[in-house]
């Protein structure tokens, strides 16, 4: 990698970047960044594409760890500077929002037309999500924000909710590498400042409720979130192992990926390969790590061409928004792990 490259990753406010629009991609979202954002999806779930990545053949052998990278220096360095920015564009957290709220709840309806997440909730007192490698923002929608920063905050949500309208309470733990950022961060109930690739076991705090119910305990986990951040991990695997653990049965996975990153930190053989290649990669990571059911959905934008951002992108050449897609795994159940349709 050309030190210039190195340079512009670690001084521009919008890296991570594409390498393939190194500096329009950057300077667009920064001189429009008063692009509107688009509400969240409550009233029918998108359809965007799913499919299975499956379990890879015996004769592949796991990566060994850790991965190599460009950038060897220590992270806490590279990191000890607070972002307050997205490294994704307004376009591409509508659609996340979207999905957060159809698929992120715990018991989000396996079936088409079975009801809203929140009516699949009403017997489960608390919900216990990570969101890893996280910051000053988590993507999660409004709904969601507002229990969680109820929460986080001390108030129980079932306190003053109707019986039409009961909602567990929801605690989310941040773990991240900058302690500013995870401060300013206003649904978590905990935060952990941790480097994975030195350490990469994670370690719970006891729930801030004493009544957790038994499906979601002191110890366990309902989901986890990771947004753009798994190609960063030298140590994917036994990171998610670690998660693995300590998630309860049938909990969920969600690894966000896109095409934006900081070239020389991110790991293994990311570089090299073609996106695909990447989501395909991720999947293998999963199943290495002991998560089943591993799928991905592909949420890339479709139907909005010509809106806000788009539209100047496209004038300039460099696309019409950030491409996203999921991966994700369940805990000891396969075929898959939210809306059939979805």
């Amino acid at each position: 990698m050309a030190p210039t490259t190195h340079l512009l990753s670690l001084l521009l406010p919008r890296a991570p970047i594409p390498t393939r629009r190194l500096l329009l991609s950057i300077s667009l979202p920064t001189l429009f960044a008063t692009a509107t954002m688009s509400t969240t999806n409550t009233t029918s779930p998108p359809t965007y594409p799913i499919r299975p990545i499956p379990a890879p053949p015996s004769s592949l052998s796991p990566p060994r760890e850790p991965l190599p990278r460009i950038d060897e220096t220590n992270d806490s360095d590279f990191y000890s500077q607070p972002r307050f920015v997205t490294h994704i564009d307004d376009a591409a957290i509508s659609r996340l929002r979207d999905y957060y709220h159809w698929n992120l709840w715990d018991g989000a309806p396996k079936n088409p037309g079975s009801g809203s997440p929140r009516e699949e909730k009403k017997n489960k007192k608390r919900i216990r999500i990570l969101d890893l490698c996280t910051s000053w923002i988590s993507h999660f929608p409004t709904s969601m924000e507002t229990l969680a920063i109820s929460t986080a905050r001390g108030q129980s949500h079932e306190a003053h909710a109707s019986d039409e309208d009961e909602a567990p309470d929801l605690e989310v733990i941040g773990l991240g590498m900058n302690e500013a950022e995870l401060n300013a961060n206003p649904i978590l109930s905990h935060r952990i400042l941790q480097d994975l690739n030195i350490d990469p076991q994670i370690t719970l705090p006891p729930s801030s409720s004493s009544s957790s119910s038994s499906s979601s305990s002191s110890s366990t986990l309902d989901a986890t979130t990771c947004v753009v951040s798994i190609d960063y991990l030298t140590r994917p695997l036994t990171v998610l192992r670690s998660i693995h653990t300590l998630t309860r049965p049938e909990g969920r996975i969600h690894l966000v990926v896109s095409n934006r990153c900081f070239p020389t930190k991110v790991a293994g053989e990311w570089l090299r390969v073609s996106e695909e290649e990447r989501l395909e990669l991720v999947g293998r990571y999963l199943w290495w790590s002991g998560w089943e059911g591993v799928e991905v959905v592909d949420l890339c934008e479709k139907g909005e061409k010509g809106k806000g951002m788009g539209m100047l992108e496209r004038v300039f050449g460099v696309g019409a928004g950030d491409p996203l897609w999921v991966v994700r795994g369940v805990k000891g159940g396969g075929g898959g792990v939210g809306r059939t349709e979805l």
